[in-house]
């Protein structure tokens, strides 16, 4: 006795097919999330969705089915009040059961419900000849194979080759290996079925007969499940009437992964027409399918390798510029850790925690969204790399992977040109923040490690290195300096005159033992700036040298000409508190406490 028996029902003008083993459920939508029409396994058997849920006179469990004998089903009106009809237009009412011959026939309202045996596989062959096998050996022994002249070899050889130079995974690629297994193998039907998440899908499919649309079939779950347990071709013919749709002779071959996984299968048919069995499929044409199958799985491999290598560009153009993306793909042991001299930049939002407070979380996402964009343009116009985001924070780095021997002057490029920015970022978010956004940038230039500072999990290259932690610090320090942008000594030895620069004053920062010289680099068209650079380092120089009282009077003589100016303040303030209070050890070095 066998529990496998298959049902078929017409839906709209497609032929619906479940192959089944052991007891259904048959009825209409409980709810739209169901599928219509469907079949999946249930805990204690089939659930079958012949009928969409507004099919009133089907019941969502209408019928209840169970074999009992070879070739003989027990069907059960399940329905409290819908009746069923039997062939020979016996009713079956609510609560009635009767044994049914296969094949057999139930009918739910308007909806002919086609029950019979499963199509006997006992016929099902798979091969175990080698694709490098002489072939005219195989002509000459097998009986049922049909000649092939040259020319249709050499066809069948173009169509394949046509295959593998196509473009795998477009659209076109799987219509033209639908169409080889109709117009090559000679069949009826050519499908590429791909599998995702354990459901069989069909990509393509060609029809010898497009008119023919209307009566085609479900392929076999049958031989799809012996596929995926096989792994190999498969090919089967049934006995003449044992297929109640006409499905005379079935072939089906494994698109395989590289590591052997069934990803998909070509399924091609060839079908009884006017009650005449077609030609069987022979093995040849058999192993035609399957050098087919293997085509298409070499160009899904491909695609797959294309996918990743595009990936990885992606992922790389996230922190390079496309050109230097490319190079690195050409050149990937510039990835590899190595001692390089480089210039840090550390850009932050000011005032970053009130403005989530005042905007919220969308609006915040949105502000952030905007200006890291304009921020990392100006990094990748310089060919800079951006190495991380940090909640408000941006990090970019040059001199590395590409060798920049003007790394800081592209650093201090990119840093005038994230100032130069606001104006327009602030036409946008002002009016909403009731504020201008402000930005603090640091730069520093030195020796560092580069290369992954990620993980072999997670990709991230950058730099480690005191030359990091210190451009860290520097652009914390422009908060207490009250100057948008700093750079380091290291930095500042590496500029031209070109760039408008003033010493600030030496500063030991948090965690650092040794105190670093800290410069202002600002817009050389800044008004006044000449004056405000000179008079500034002279009352510093005074300050240095201990001389407190100079310094005072030329600060007091410059602060009313630049009353905003954040370092002469502070200068000032320095300078008074020393009158006010003479320190026992004078030491001229600014301490930051906090980063």
């Amino acid at each position: 006795m066998t529990n496998d028996w298959q049902l078929s029902f017409l839906n709209g003008p497609r032929l619906y097919v479940a192959d089944l083993h052991g007891p259904a459920e048959i009825g209409r939508q409980e709810s739209d999330l169901e599928p219509q029409p469907s079949h999946r396994w249930m805990r204690d058997g089939w659930r079958i969705v012949v009928a969409h849920q507004e099919e009133r006179d089907v019941a969502p469990c209408h019928l209840r089915i169970e074999p009992i004998a070879d070739n003989q089903l027990l069907v059960r009106n399940a329905s409290d009040e819908f009746p069923a009809t039997l062939a020979s237009e016996q009713i079956l009412l609510p609560g009635e059961e009767r044994k049914v011959p296969l094949p057999g026939l139930v009918r739910l309202g308007r909806i002919s419900l086609h029950l019979h045996p499963m199509i006997d596989f006992t016929q099902l062959r798979k091969t175990s000849a080698s694709l490098d096998c002489d072939t005219s050996d195989m002509l000459r022994s097998t009986s049922d194979v049909p000649s092939m002249r040259a020319d249709q070899l050499m066809d069948w050889i173009q169509a394949f080759v046509g295959l593998l130079r196509s473009a795998a995974g477009s659209d076109d690629f799987y219509v033209q290996a639908a169409r080889a297994l109709v117009e090559l193998v000679d069949l009826d039907v050519g499908r590429v079925l791909l599998l995702r998440d354990s459901q069989w899908r069909v990509k393509a499919r060609h029809l010898r007969h497009p008119n023919e649309l209307a009566k085609e079939t479900q392929p076999s779950t049958r031989i799809l499940r012996a596929l995926m347990q096989g792994k190999q071709l498969y090919w089967q013919v049934p006995e003449l009437g044992t297929s109640t749709w006409g499905l005379d002779a079935v072939v089906v071959a494994p698109i395989l992964d590289p590591i052997g996984n069934v990803i998909g299968a070509l399924y091609g048919e060839r079908r009884v027409r006017d009650g005449v069995p077609p030609r069987p499929i022979c093995q040849l044409e058999a192993m035609l399918v399957e050098v087919l199958a293997s085509g298409v799985a070499a160009g899904l491999a491909r695609l797959t390798q294309e996918r990743a290598a595009l990936q990885s560009r992606l992922q790389m153009e996230q922190f390079f510029t496309p050109r230097l993306a490319a190079k690195l793909e050409d050149q990937p042991e510039l990835l590899a850790g190595r001692d390089s001299n480089v210039s840090l930049l550390f850009c932050d939002i000011r005032g970053f925690s009130q403005i989530t407070q005042a905007l919220g979380p969308t609006k915040t996402v949105e502000l952030i969204s905007d200006v890291m964009s304009v921020l990392t343009q100006c990094v990748l116009d310089r060919d800079g790399v951006v190495v991380d985001y940090v909640g408000d924070e941006v990090l970019a780095m040059w001199g590395a992977p590409e060798d920049h021997p003007d790394h800081a002057v592209r650093a201090c490029e990119t840093a005038l040109a994230m100032l130069a920015s606001l104006p327009a970022l602030n036409a946008r978010w002002q009016p909403i923040l009731q504020h201008p956004l402000e930005v603090g940038v640091g730069i520093n230039s030195g020796a560092a490690r580069v290369g992954n500072v990620g993980s072999r999990i997670k990709f991230k290259y950058g730099a480690l290195g005191n030359t990091v932690n210190l451009g860290s610090r520097i652009q914390g320090a422009t908060k207490f300096l009250k100057v948008p942008l700093l750079i380091t000594d290291g930095t500042h030895r590496a500029l031209s005159d070109r760039f408008a620069t003033r010493r600030l004053c030496q500063a030991r920062l948090v965690s650092m033992s040794e105190p670093v010289t800290l410069y202002e680099l600002a817009d050389p068209s800044r008004p006044g700036w000449d004056s405000l650079k000179r008079n500034y380092e002279d009352a510093l120089s005074e300050f240095t040298r201990g001389e407190i009282r100079p310094a005072c009077r030329i600060l007091g003589r410059l602060i009313p000409e630049h009353p905003h100016d954040g370092p002469s303040l502070l200068l000032l303030s320095r300078a008074v508190a020393c009158l006010v209070e003479p320190p026992q050890r004078f030491d001229p070095v600014m301490v930051f406490e906090n980063k």
